[in-house]
C-alpha cells in the first residue's frame, strides 16, 4: 500500500527538523529511530521545505543507483520550484560573483554531464598515481610525527589540528598540485565553510577562487603531474570540454573533502580505537587486520552522514511511498552502516568484522555512479597513519581518558573532535 499523504506547505509541529540539535549532536542514534519508523520516512530541511529520508542499508544502496533519483533539479523536466543547494549558499551569503562556482559540481551533476565530468577528474586518480603517492604519504606522515615528536617533550601529541589535517592538506594539495605558499587559502576557506562564517566566507570564497583560476592558468601553460593540470588539459580536450566553473569546482570539491573528511577520518578511527583498548590491543597484535579495521572505521564512525542532495525526476513508487516528481530525498549513510538487518550487532566496533558479499563491508564512501572517487586515496592515508602511529607508539592511549572527548557540531557531518591529546 502506497504512503499517498498530501504534503504540507509547513513542518507539523513533531516532524523531524534536519537541523534539530538533538539530531545533530547524535546521527547514528537519530537517525537509527527514523530508520525503525519505516523504509522512508518524512523530514524538514528547512521549515517550509521537506525531504524524504532513506536510511536502511539496502534501501540506500539501491536508491543510489536508481536513475529516478537526480543530483540536480535541472535534471527534472519542468522544475520550476527553488534549488535547495540556492539555499544553502545563500545562508552562507556567498558573494554573487562567485555563487557560480559552488552551484556546479560532479557530485550534483546527472549523466551525460556527470560522465564527462567523473572522466576528467578519474585521471588524476588512476592506481599508478595513487602507487607514486604512496611513498610520499609515508614520508609526509613520518616527517609530521617527527615534528610533533620534538615539539612534546612530555610524550603529549595532539593528533587532529598536529597530525591529521597536516596531514590530509599535504596529501591532497600534492595530488591537486597546489604549492605550499596557496595552501593556507584552501584551508582558510575549508574551516570558514565548516563553521558556517559567513562574514569570513565573503573574503575567503573569493580568495580561493582567484587562487584556483590563477593555477589553473600557470598549468595550462607549464603542465605538471597533477589534478589541476590534468583540469587544465581538460579544459580544452574534446571529449571533455569542461567550463571555467566546472574545472574551479572541481578543484575546490576535491581539495575540501580530500583534506577534511580524510582527517576526520584518521581522527575518528584514532579515537575508535583509543576508546576500544581490546580492539587497539588486537591490531597491534595481529596488523594484518588493519585494512579491514579501516572499512569498519568508515562504517562505524565515517565522516559522513548523508549523501548530497537527490530528487525525484519523475513520481516514483519506493519502498511502498510515493514521492512526487521534484522531491527532495536524502539516502543516510550513517544510520544504513548500522543497519541490524544488514550487519550483526551494527553498533559494536570491531575490527575483526568481515564484509559480506565481496563489498567493502559499508557504504561510507557513497554508492553508484557517484561514489567517492578518492575513496582509494583516503583509505591509504589512514592506514599508513595508523600503521606509523601504532609501530612507533605501541602503548598509544589518551591523555586524558574517554571522558576528555567533546566533539562539536558541524551540520551536514558527524560530531567532529576538534583536538585528540594522547600519549605516548
Amino acid at each position: 500500500m502506497l504512503n499517498m499523504i498530501e504534503e504540507p506547505t509547513l513542518r507539523p509541529a513533531g516532524e523531524l527538523h534536519l537541523l534539530d540539535p538533538d539530531l545533530l549532536a547524535d546521527p547514528a542514534g537519530g537517525y537509527g529511530r527514523v530508520r525503525e519508523q519505516g523504509p522512508v520516512v518524512r523530514a524538514w530541511l528547512t521549515d517550509t521545505q521537506p525531504v524524504w529520508l532513506v536510511t536502511r542499508y539496502d534501501d540506500v544502496r539501491e536508491g543510489l543507483r536508481d536513475g529516478r533519483f537526480v543530483g540536480s533539479p535541472a535534471s527534472v523536466e519542468g522544475h520550476t520550484g527553488e534549488d535547495p543547494r540556492r539555499i544553502l549558499v545563500d545562508m552562507l551569503n556567498l558573494p554573487e560573483e562567485v555563487q557560480k562556482y559552488f552551484l556546479v559540481s560532479a557530485l550534483d551533476i546527472d549523466p551525460p554531464d556527470h560522465t564527462r565530468l567523473r572522466g576528467a577528474v578519474a585521471r588524476a586518480f588512476t592506481a599508478r598515481r595513487m602507487r607514486v603517492l604512496h611513498p610520499r604519504v609515508e614520508q609526509l606522515t613520518a616527517e609530521i610525527l617527527d615534528g610533533l615528536r620534538d615539539g612534546s617533550p612530555d610524550g603529549v601529541l595532539e593528533l587532529a589540528d598536529g597530525f591529521a589535517y597536516p596531514l590530509a592538506v599535504a596529501v591532497v594539495c600534492e595530488l591537486t598540485g597546489v604549492p605550499g605558499p596557496d595552501r593556507a587559502v584552501f584551508r582558510r576557506w575549508g574551516d570558514d565553510i565548516l563553521t558556517a562564517e559567513a562574514d569570513r566566507l565573503r573574503t575567503s570564497s573569493p580568495a580561493v577562487v582567484d587562487t584556483v583560476l590563477r593555477l589553473l592558468d600557470e598549468r595550462r601553460r607549464a603542465p605538471g603531474d597533477d589534478l589541476l593540470s590534468t583540469l587544465a588539459a581538460a579544459r580544452a580536450d574534446a571529449g571533455f570540454r569542461l567550463s571555467e566553473e566546472e574545472a574551479v569546482a572541481m578543484v575546490l570539491n576535491v581539495v575540501m573533502a580530500g583534506y577534511d573528511n580524510t582527517a576526520q577520518l584518521i581522527i575518528n578511527s584514532l579515537a575508535a580505537l583509543l576508546t576500544h583498548p581490546d580492539q587497539l590491543r588486537l591490531l597491534c597484535e595481529r596488523p594484518e587486520l588493519l585494512t579491514g579495521a579501516v572499512n569498519e572505521a568508515v562504517r562505524w564512525c565515517g565522516p559522513d552522514v548523508m549523501v548530497r542532495m537527490r530528487f525525484a525526476a519523475e513520481d516514483t513508487d519506493f519502498r511502498g511511498t510515493r514521492i512526487r516528481k521534484g522531491d527532495c530525498v536524502q539516502f543516510v549513510l550513517v544510520s544504513a552502516n548500522r543497519d541490524p538487518r544488514r550487519f550483526d550487532d551494527p553498533d559494536r566496533f570491531d575490527v575483526t568484522r568481515q564484509p559480506q558479499d565481496g563489498t567493502e563491508g559499508h557504504i561510507g564512501f557513497g554508492h553508484g555512479i557517484h561514489y567517492c572517487v578518492g575513496a582509494t586515496l583516503s583509505r591509504l592515508q589512514c592506514e599508513i597513519a595508523l600503521r606509523t602511529l601504532l609501530t612507533r607508539h605501541p602503548g598509544l592511549r589518551l591523555a586524558d581518558g574517554p571522558g576528555s572527548l567533546r566533539r562539536t557540531v558541524v551540520p551536514g557531518t558527524a560530531p567532529r573532535l576538534p583536538t585528540l591529546h594522547v600519549r605516548t
